[in-house]
This record gives C-alpha cells, sequence and structure tokens, in this order.
C-alpha cells in the first residue's frame, strides 16, 4: 500500500511539473498580450489627452496587479523620486519587472524599444514608432503562440511519460 501511494505520487509529481512547465509557455503569451494592450493605451492617451507621460502613466497604472501595471508605477516612482530620464528608467524597469517572467530575451528587447522613443520625438514620430512596435509584439505573441501549440502540449506529454515511467521503474 505505500509503494502504491509512492508510485501515485511520484507520477502526480511528474505531470504537475509538466503541466507546470506547459502554464510558463502560455503565461508568455499573456504576458505579451498585455504589454501590447498598454502600449496601445500609452499611443491613445497620448493623441487624445496629449498630458506628459507621467501623468498618463500614473492614470493607466491602475490597482491592479497586471505586470503592466507594476511596470508603470515603478516607472512612475524613479520618475519622481530620481527624475531620470524616462527612456532609461523604462529600460531598467522592463529589464527588472520581466527579469522572472517566462519571455525570452527577444521579448524584453522588443518592451525596451519604447523607451527608444517615449517622449524623444514629436507626436507623430511616436505615433509611428507605436506602430512599429505593435507589429513586432505581434510577431512575438505569435510566436509565443507557436510555443504553445508545440511546447506547451510536449511539455505536458512529457511529464505524463516521465510519471508513467517512474511508476513502471518502481513497480
Amino acid at each position: 500500500m505505500v509503494k502504491l501511494s509512492g508510485i501515485l505520487l511520484a507520477f502526480i509529481a511528474s505531470a504537475a511539473v509538466g503541466f507546470l512547465k506547459a502554464s510558463e509557455v502560455k503565461r508568455r503569451k499573456s504576458l505579451l498580450l498585455d504589454f501590447k494592450e498598454l502600449i496601445l493605451h500609452i499611443s491613445t492617451e497620448m493623441s487624445y489627452f496629449k498630458e506628459p507621460l507621467p501623468q498618463i502613466f500614473e492614470r493607466l497604472s491602475g490597482e491592479n496587479e497586471k505586470t503592466s501595471s507594476i511596470l508603470l508605477r515603478e516607472c512612475l516612482l524613479r520618475y519622481n523620486l530620481e527624475n531620470l530620464n524616462i527612456a532609461f528608467i523604462w529600460k531598467q524597469a522592463v529589464e527588472r519587472i520581466y527579469a522572472k517572467e517566462p519571455v525570452n530575451r527577444e521579448d524584453v528587447a522588443v518592451m525596451k524599444k519604447c523607451g527608444d522613443f517615449l517622449g524623444q520625438s514629436d507626436f507623430k514620430g511616436q505615433q509611428d514608432h507605436f506602430r512599429l512596435l505593435g507589429l513586432q509584439l505581434d510577431r512575438q505573441i505569435e510566436d509565443a503562440e507557436e510555443g504553445i501549440r508545440t511546447k506547451g502540449r510536449m511539455y505536458g506529454k512529457m511529464g505524463i511519460s516521465v510519471g508513467l515511467v517512474i511508476a513502471i521503474v518502481l513497480i
């Protein structure tokens, strides 16, 4: 009975690890979509309200715990405390906030590009940059979707397979 319980626990643990890894692959897409939504909101706010970036960041940061909101709050806090260049603050915040998230280097590089033009050029130039950034994010999202179809399924099946192998070996 104890041996059967151990085998069952080993199988469940292996399957759980596989499904956990698969959920990380799905989280990447979710984070990219959240970031794209953030960029769209910043662009829209700039075009309609034509306010300074700190005011836009404050309005968009809200009270939710989305990663994009945390990013905006950190940028706003560092801007208010240190009064540094928003581009510098943005890049550092993206690097720090997304360091522990399941995004790859290309994703972070695209996210950091926003810092290259925020507050750096005229309104039309920034809108053009936002459109280009949106296209780049679309490519990253497509890559994440492909990862879900391939790696996500693979991790789930691999967890179950390893669990079955462990169970067979222990029997």
